[in-house]
């Protein structure tokens, strides 16, 4: 396994949702990953949670590029874009089940932060539909990034 590639991927890959994210703001669609996690410990909502909450969405997406990659190496045998957005609707499938349930240890939801709901359901189909958009790029982002694993790569034409 790639341990460096995994994760630099990872890291770029939750880029690329915060910043889909911010385009998603511009437009109306609220979806705002980065507060909810910088204000789980109680920062006001403001830079400074905002700041945190990114590098905490920075570290999980490298995290969960190691994940991707484990799987891709052990589970699938198979890297590359698609595969990665296949995992990616699992991992959305997931992450989505927990955002749901922020309301029940997130210390400003409701009170100050609107409850997004599981998949951002609180926003409508758009929210759930922007939700999985944003991990599917993810997915794609560490697939392509991570490439090719050891079984494909023993198997690949000279």
């Amino acid at each position: 396994m790639r341990i460096m590639r995994a994760t630099l991927c990872g890291v770029l890959g939750a880029g690329a949702i915060s910043a889909a994210s911010v385009l998603l703001r511009a437009v109306g669609i609220p979806i705002q990953l980065e507060l909810i996690l910088g204000t789980a410990f109680g920062l006001a909502p403001g830079t400074a949670a905002f700041a945190l909450g990114l590098a905490m969405h920075l570290a999980i997406g490298g995290a969960f590029g190691l994940l991707y990659a484990w799987l891709f190496e052990t589970v699938w045998l198979h890297g590359g874009a698609s595969t990665g957005m296949i995992l990616a609707v699992l991992h959305g499938s997931l992450v989505g089940m927990v955002v749901g349930f922020t309301p029940r240890f997130h210390p400003l939801i409701p009170a100050q932060i609107p409850d997004p709901g599981a998949y951002f359901a609180s926003l409508g189909t758009v929210g759930v539909v922007s939700f999985f958009a944003i991990h599917v790029l993810y997915g794609a982002i560490v697939g392509a990034g991570y490439g090719h694993v050891a079984a494909e790569r023993q198997w690949a034409p000279s």
